[in-house]
């Protein structure tokens, strides 16, 4: 598979209209692509890396992530799906992660306004919940990545492209 078929190479088009689901769902997006740039280049010989003894293995932080996305997933009604073992290969965390990305932000954009309205508190949890803390746990990512020396190219996280020359 090409660097260009991988999930979020780039930002998903920005959806036209401004609905409740399409802002979820462009977070949704932010997610994945900060995630496939920040583990873009990861061996498994990366996986149990972790700069101190009290902290997550990289590993750990991807399953973690994976969790995180699972619980807003069900909170968008969507079905559960096999949990992620921290035993698997950078590949198949990658690739599950990415594709639970891509599938959570095509829910978010096809809900109308009032079915997630109707899921109240559950909504409001996501934003400041599990989706900000995706956010955390990928920063630390690329902490890691930066400590162990093998930091990954940088993506214009602003414009959701991927690092130049690629």
């Amino acid at each position: 598979m090409s660097n260009e078929q991988v999930p979020f190479y780039k930002i998903p088009d920005a959806p036209l209209q401004v609905t409740a689901g399409a802002i979820l769902g462009r977070l949704v997006d932010s997610v994945g692509f900060r995630f496939r740039w920040a583990s873009e280049g990861m061996v498994d010989t990366d996986l149990p890396y972790k700069p101190a003894h009290d902290c997550m293995t990289q590993a750990e932080l991807i399953v973690h992530i994976h969790d995180l996305l699972t619980t807003s997933a069900k909170n968008a009604g969507m079905p559960a799906g096999e949990p992620l073992s921290a035993s698997s290969s950078v590949g198949e965390m990658t690739s599950r992660v990415l594709d639970l990305c891509a599938r959570l932000s095509a829910r978010f954009k096809a809900m109308p306004d009032t079915d997630l309205a109707a899921r109240v508190p559950a909504t409001w949890t996501m934003i400041n919940g599990p989706l900000a803390d995706c956010l955390t746990h990928i920063g630390q990512m690329l902490s890691w990545r930066r400590l162990a020396g093998a930091p990954p190219a940088p993506a214009d996280l602003f414009r959701g492209l991927p690092p130049a020359g690629r």
